[in-house]
């Protein structure tokens, strides 16, 4: 009767060890979610700037996921990428429409940018097109296209600003 009950008094023990054992684990896998309102202009101005909407879900170790969709095509086009303190990349795509840069279908952008204390970023974004990525432009030879065809040296920056967060209804 006694080792009958060490042996329940054992368990039940063990059973809380490896429940408390799993609970950083799942404190980590936690991930904050952040939602953004973005612009893609050129470096020296653009009349019409590219918007849209990034959902962005950022892990304790660095790793992020999302969607972005511009505000033309509301397509959510998958977003995958990491963050190091106030550094941030992602990749937005491969998407199934032209996101306006000349990346074309299939092709996706490579956003670098800089995290600001109010929680916004701006960096340069970089198209890529499908012909890049899978690496025909370099086996057969192909000149990378220019993101716009009328001048080559186009460059882009991608703004990001926090939305409001919502407060719920009484």
């Amino acid at each position: 009767m006694t080792g009958s009950m060490v042996r329940r008094w054992m368990s039940g023990a063990a059973l809380v060890w490896i429940g408390l054992a799993a609970m950083p684990m799942q404190a980590l896998a936690q991930a904050t979610d952040y939602h953004y309102t973005t612009s893609i202009t050129q470096v020296y101005g653009s009349p019409y700037p590219i918007t849209g909407k990034l959902d962005l879900q950022i892990f304790a170790d660095g790793t992020l996921r999302g969607y972005y969709h511009t505000s033309f095509y509301k397509l959510y086009i998958p977003v995958a990428g990491g963050r190091d303190g106030n550094y941030i990349w992602f990749d937005i795509g491969p998407s199934s429409v032209d996101l306006g840069l000349g990346a074309g279908p299939q092709g996706k952008l490579h956003v670098v940018a800089t995290m600001n204390g109010d929680g916004s970023f701006r960096g340069q974004v970089f198209p890529q097109t499908a012909a890049v990525l899978s690496g025909l432009a370099m086996q057969y030879q192909f000149a990378s296209p220019a993101p716009t065809s009328e001048n080559s040296n186009d460059q882009y920056i991608f703004a990001a600003t926090p939305e409001p967060a919502a407060t719920p209804s009484p």
